[in-house]
């Protein structure tokens, strides 16, 4: 039976949203004939994801992540696609009396008898993330009637036997086959025998297809007119970009050609232009780090900076975090290299180095702004590293990245960029350092047992096993669903140092990175491995992928 309780009500309960943003809504409400739920993500209060979450407790369903999901065909064949897309719905999976339906309209009993009729099974609502629901629904069903791999290789097969195909078609289909898959980035290789097609999914890449060689220098040359390069120029590195839509949606994708021995390596990163905002939950952040976070972003001044590795996700982090600051009572602004997501009550300004808008001139300009929080997309140079800090120390709360490999390697990175020791320590609120793993196939992973002895041989601390009495593990297997590989989408691990009066007294007297690390360790400060180790005690990861990404 659903609770009564009203949506908004549930969402503060949970967190995802303040009573002074139901106000505002309910008050917009009143100019819109939209529902309140809709109102809640048109102002950016919530995500689609979290009134999904809200929903299913609501009625005491199960909540998925359609990231995660890879409907099987035999459920996508059960219900038209009309149906699918008309009643916000997706066959997920069909067994020898259930149906599973992904759905966001837990209540709607004219789809579920339709849908009993029609399958002749039992109807298994799930509640997934409409908008969510509805893109892949479009991408599943059109796969189901066009299968790309298939067309694919037939396309090479006519090469093969010397006949001609159609090029710009063929690229389409490995742009719409990255799109369907989830990929960040696409490698086109030439090598001596044939070119080759990778794709970078969940951080990993993996060989899809090798071209005849022939193919290679034609292909180079529609994705440079896509990209408004010079196709004459194979000499040297070109940069360019250009738009795609794909069943109706808008991708960006940056086009990077380099000259090789064997012809010109093209490597395209896939940009959605809709990406949806995260929570921090969603970034597979613990409770504990969730809370911690969210704590340091309501406080009144200091700098908070995320760091690691370019493609670690620290622009998300910082994105879902920010979402936590109460932009209703605080003037928030930002600059953004480019401005990624689009937030309501936010002043969000772009880059424009041509015309002289850089870090240094947007800090400047906030502090005229009579800000509150600031966001500067990054900490590139000594000038722009001491504008943050001041303005840090002097009332504001900024927010901002940094390329350095962990939390405590922050403090002599800023050293090296000319901030005084006592600047440092004063301006610091807190360091997160972080990557971002892999998770295991929901469909395929396959359970293992291990005692403590063993995991604390491995090198899991005491302090770790101490949280997990029972822990559960799991292998990565590999199947159709993961494309072989055992995993599927990425959680964030994480380290937190936080920035307290002892560790800035020993930043001020210019302690080793080493000294503070043991100060902050015996203060509670748990490592990224072993943030990493928790999740595979959970289940959500394995040791291989851990000590993939962590040293």
């Amino acid at each position: 039976m659903a609770d009564n309780k009203p949506i908004g009500r549930l969402l503060e309960e949970l967190g995802f949203i303040s009573t002074q943003q139901i106000e505002v809504a309910l008050d917009v409400q009143k100019a819109s004939p939209k529902f309140l739920g809709e109102i809640f993500q048109d102002l950016d209060f919530v995500t689609s994801n979290e009134i999904a979450e809200a929903i299913a407790i609501q009625n005491h369903l199960e909540y998925i992540d359609m990231d995660q999901i890879v409907p099987s065909p035999e459920a996508l064949k059960l219900v038209p696609q009309n149906i699918a897309t008309t009643r916000s719905i997706l066959p997920i999976s069909v067994d020898d009396t259930h149906l599973v339906v992904a759905t966001q309209e837990v209540n709607d009993l004219m789809t579920h008898d339709y849908l009993r009729k029609i399958s002749q099974k039992q109807i298994k609502f799930v509640v997934g993330d409409k908008k969510a629901i509805a893109r892949y629904a479009e991408i599943f069903y059109h796969q189901l009637e066009n299968p790309i791999e298939v067309e694919i290789k037939e396309m090479v097969k006519q090469t093969l036997e010397g006949d001609e195909i159609d090029l710009p078609h063929l690229v389409n289909l490995l742009l719409n086959n990255a799109i369907k898959d989830r990929v960040t980035d696409i490698h086109i290789t030439p090598e001596s025998t044939a070119s080759h097609i990778f794709y970078r999914i969940d951080g990993v890449l993996q060989h899809y297809y090798s071209l005849p060689l022939e193919l290679h220098q034609q292909i180079a040359a529609r994705i440079k007119i896509l990209s408004d390069l010079d196709i004459s120029e194979q000499r040297r590195p070109q940069d360019g970009a250009f738009s795609y839509e794909f069943l109706n949606e808008d991708f960006d994708l940056r086009v990077s050609t380099l000259p090789t021995n064997f012809g010109e390596n093209i490597v395209m990163r896939l940009l959605g232009k809709n990406a949806s905002l995260f929570s921090l939950t969603h970034l597979g952040l613990s409770e504990k780090n969730s809370k911690k976070v969210e704590e340091y972003f309501t406080k009144p001044y200091g700098i908070i900076l995320v760091v690691g590795p370019t493609g670690s996700g620290k622009t998300t982090t910082l994105y879902s975090a920010l979402r936590k600051v109460d932009s209703l009572k605080k003037n928030v602004m930002t600059i953004e290299d480019p401005i990624e997501y689009k937030f309501s009550f936010i002043r969000q300004t772009q880059l424009n180095e041509k015309a002289g808008y850089d870090f240094n001139a947007a800090i400047r300009a906030f502090m005229r702004q009579d800000p509150d929080v600031m966001l500067v997309g990054e900490i590139r140079d000594s000038e722009t590293a001491e504008l943050a800090i001041r303005a840090s120390i002097t009332g504001h709360l900024v927010l901002s990245t940094l390329h350095t490999n962990d939390a405590v390697g922050t403090i002599p990175r800023l050293g090296d960029l000319d901030i005084p020791p006592y600047l440092i320590g004063s301006g610091l609120l807190a360091i997160l350092a972080q990557r971002l793993v892999r998770k295991l196939c929901s469909n395929c992973k396959k359970a293992i047992e291990m005692t403590h002895e063993e995991l604390s041989e491995y090198g899991v601390t005491e302090r770790v096993l101490s949280a997990h009495p029972q822990p559960t593990l799991f292998e990565a297997v590999g199947c159709t669903h993961c494309h072989n590989s055992g995993y599927t989408g990425r959680a964030a691990i994480i380290e937190i140092l936080d920035i307290d009066e002892e560790i800035e007294s020993m930043i001020a007297a210019q302690a080793t990175t080493l000294e503070i690390l043991k100060v902050a360790h015996q203060n509670g400060m748990h490592s990224m491995k072993e943030d990493g180790y928790d999740k595979v005690l959970k289940g959500v990861t394995t040791f291989d992928e851990i000590n993939r990404v962590v040293n």
